[in-house]
């Protein structure tokens, strides 16, 4: 990571500087709103994954840290040159214990972007920063709270998810879980999905980096029927909160309803694990993904991303459902499946 120079505020003495520490990590799992994406671990895990450089802003009044913001910096020739808190995460944007803090490490943030001369500084909140700023908001979370014993989130359930999670473990899907060992078979399903959606898929090494930067947080769970894996699910724990990042079905199987036993079989786990909640991640307001969450009976959660630009000029998305980017969605459905597996990985890592 780089150091930037230090912006103080003297009238509340908060002292902003690019030098994480341990006491960091502290903070962060102390301070309620932060997730994992907020610990310096996180920001260090995308600098090795994909090369882009890490900016971790912290905030200090008498010498004791009050606020973070991790921010990545993210250059590609196609999407732009843009700073990002935080990349290959639903969450992000500052963490603070007093409003001064958090003031200054916006402030701070904004001079880095001008600095690096990004097009754009993209904040991953989930409450709206009291600034003039861009707001996207159709994107969302769906949380669902979880119980000591499952039996109690079981009976929570509406009754037809209860009875395609029943159909699907009489289909005969068995479910199990681990980590590195299954990810080979994991990224081999989730890339055929990718492919069928007209999506480039993240590299593997995301995911083993992931798993070997958190490896006592992030498990694997696989649906599969006579041996063949039919849906698999990638998620990490953080402070009682199970992040589901990443997860697919494969289409032959979509009548047998894998996708049901194997979030029922991972809820079931992580009640036992003692966590509060599950969080199946970020979908799309209306789409297919946010309607199969909202099943389970799970809470949203409004996702309010907030961006700043030079000037403040309207912020371009790669949304897939723009008419602009429809045609190549299209395109790469149509690309041999082996292509997409080697131009995949090219491309993604500027779109986190």
């Amino acid at each position: 990571m780089v150091e930037t120079d230090s912006v103080v505020t003297a009238e509340r003495e908060i002292v902003v500087d690019a030098a994480p520490g341990p006491e960091c990590d502290d903070f962060v799992r102390q301070t309620p709103g932060a997730r994992l994406c907020h610990a310096p671990a996180w920001t260090c895990m995308v600098e090795r994954a994909f090369g882009h450089e890490g900016i971790y802003l912290v905030a200090r009044a008498a010498g004791r840290v009050c606020g973070v913001l991790p921010l990545t910096h993210v250059r590609s020739r196609l999407f732009g040159d843009r700073l990002i808190s935080q990349p290959f995460s639903d969450y992000g944007g500052p963490v603070a214990a007093r409003p001064e803090a958090r003031e200054a490490l916006y402030r701070r943030a904004v001079e880095v972007a001008r600095e690096y001369g990004c097009e754009s500084l993209e904040l991953r909140n989930t409450v709206r920063l009291p600034y003039d700023l861009h707001v996207r908001t159709d994107k969302i979370s769906m949380c669902l709270p979880l119980a000591a014993d499952p039996q109690e989130v079981w009976k929570g359930l509406r009754h037809k998810t209860r009875n395609r999670i029943r159909k699907a473990q009489g289909a005969g899907f068995v479910v199990l879980s681990g980590g590195l060992e299954l990810l080979d078979e994991f990224y081999r399903m989730w890339t055929i999905r990718m492919h069928e959606l007209g999506t480039p898929c993240y590299p593997r090494r995301l995911f083993t980096c992931i798993l070997e930067t958190f490896p006592q947080m992030t498990r694997i769970f696989l649906a599969r029927l006579n041996g063949t894996t039919a849906a698999g699910l990638f998620a990490y724990t953080f402070k009682g909160w199970v992040q589901s990042s990443w997860g697919a079905a494969l289409r032959p199987y979509d009548n047998l309803g894998p996708n049901y036993v194997l979030n029922w079989t991972a809820i079931e786990h992580y009640c036992q694990e003692g966590m509060k909640w599950f969080d199946f991640g970020r979908s799309t307001v209306g789409s297919g993904q946010h309607i199969f969450k909202e099943r389970w009976g799970a809470d949203p959660i409004n996702l309010c991303w907030q961006y700043w630009t030079p000037g403040g000029r309207e912020p371009s998305f790669a949304r897939p459902e723009d008419p602009k980017y429809r045609r190549k969605v299209e395109l790469w459905k149509r690309m041999p499946l082996w292509v997409s597996r080697v131009l995949g990985p090219v491309i993604s890592p500027a779109l986190p």
